[in-house]
């Protein structure tokens, strides 16, 4: 049986290619600055060697603390940012709200797809359910809880914007504390999702375009 490649083994590849970036990123940086390689080395006291090492992606192991402090050393910052990915862990709350999602919608005759990329690789990030009718692509993001309501709808909102899909339904557990957390975000939420649950659902149920974003309590 071939060795199926996960998602965590992915992660793994994906880091050692940025490592490897950041080491020719970070030997351009010292060599037009003037620095040798003993000169970083004396700066964060490690040896000219490992740092040629870095550079060259031939380290055994390259922390996030020794990629910041060698850029710090060459005139350069480093930056980081996380993505919603695919192939996330879900709890069986969540699970059970896709499945439960998928009979609601299912008389509209939509194709549903689960884990849709968002875009092409690097690009980890995926929907978690998309609805498709052409023209139309309806994409999904379930949640079983609402904590940081503006921070959690940012990357949802950034993963429209790079796909270019037409519509996102934020799906949530339909619990006083989750419709609360909605109320009390007021506009910030309802410019970015103003259509109501019950809208989407009949839109959704007869096949037809919900005409926006908006908020579906399951």
């Amino acid at each position: 049986m071939a060795n199926r490649l996960t998602r965590v083994d992915e992660a793994r590849l994906v880091a050692r290619r940025l490592v490897a970036e950041h080491g020719a990123d970070l030997r351009e940086a010292r060599v037009a600055a003037g620095l040798r390689q003993a000169d970083v080395g004396r700066a964060l006291r490690r040896s000219p060697s490992s740092i040629g090492r870095l550079e060259r992606n031939t380290a055994r192991r390259v922390t996030v603390e020794d990629l910041a402090t060698h850029a710090a050393a060459v005139g350069l910052r480093l930056s980081l940012q996380l993505y919603p990915g695919a192939g996330r862990l879900r709890d069986a709350r969540q699970l059970q709200m896709i499945n439960r999602y998928r009979e609601i919608v299912a008389p509209g005759g939509w194709a549903i797809a689960l884990e849709i990329p968002v875009g092409p690789p690097p690009d980890l990030r995926a929907f978690d359910l998309v609805l498709s009718r052409p023209p139309i692509r309806v994409a999904h993001e379930f949640l079983s809880r609402l904590r940081d309501v503006q921070a959690q709808i940012r990357p949802l909102l950034r993963k429209q914007r790079d796909s270019g899909i037409q519509r996102i339904i934020l799906v949530v557990a339909g619990s006083h504390a989750n419709r609360r957390a909605v109320a009390e975000a007021g506009p910030v939420l309802r410019e970015a999702f103003p259509l109501a649950s019950r809208t989407i659902l009949a839109a959704l149920r007869s096949g037809r375009d919900p005409g926006g974003n908006g908020i579906v309590f399951v």
